[in-house]
């Protein structure tokens, strides 16, 4: 076996390592069951209203809706690339402090802030019925889709053994990351690492 087949082989079948999260302010804020699955409710909470004011309130059509959302997902699948290669491992910053503890702990359950990503969601939102952008909710219904998606896709990186094909190879996308952290900034989608050229490319 070639040491690059060995490597690539050891990435595939590396396990996170238990390593400490340090005590810190981003520690406090971000780290604990509390927050990580309030998390979760406020991107659930944030779509189903998003739908309901799209739908119900401004009347839009289903199909509409429908394409709107789609792309608030892709959209997402971007913003969760450009946000991860060049915000989280920026050096010397509170949210990139935060994604080092998840590189030294990846089983920690840790997130964003939820009343950071509430305000944020109630801001966008209110934003755009403020200026009554056409399907703006809609849109925000999908990236929050994304966001929903990318949790539970995270989570399963690190925590459940998943038997699909495709989402094994996500997953294995995502720890080469963890070992190389130059590569594979995609978690829920590999079109970007693809398109930016991060994409990681075993030596032949």
């Amino acid at each position: 076996m070639t040491d690059d087949r060995r490597v690539h082989r050891n990435l595939l079948n590396a396990r996170p390592s238990p390593s400490p999260v340090s005590n810190g302010l981003v520690a406090k804020l971000a780290v604990g069951q509390g927050n990580y699955w309030l998390s979760y409710a406020v991107d659930a909470s944030g779509v189903v209203f998003s739908l309901a004011w799209e739908i119900a309130i401004r009347r839009s059509s289903l199909r509409d809706v429908a394409v709107a959302m789609i792309a608030g997902f892709l959209l997402w699948g971007l913003f969760e690339y450009v946000f991860h290669r060049w915000i989280y491992h920026r050096p010397r910053s509170i949210l990139g402090d935060a994604h080092r503890m998840h590189h030294d702990a990846p089983r920690t359950l840790l997130a964003m802030p939820w009343f950071i990503t509430a305000a944020t969601i109630f801001g966008l939102w209110y934003l755009g019925a403020s200026l009554r952008l056409p399907l703006f909710s809609a849109g925000i219904a999908g990236w929050l889709t994304g966001s929903a998606w990318y949790s539970v896709l995270h989570h399963s990186h690190h925590h459940w053994d998943i038997r699909s094909r495709w989402l094994r190879r996500l997953r294995t996308h995502h720890r080469i990351h963890h070992r190389l952290p130059h590569v594979n900034f995609g978690v829920t989608m590999r079109l970007w690492d693809s398109a930016f050229g991060t994409r990681y490319r075993r030596l032949r």
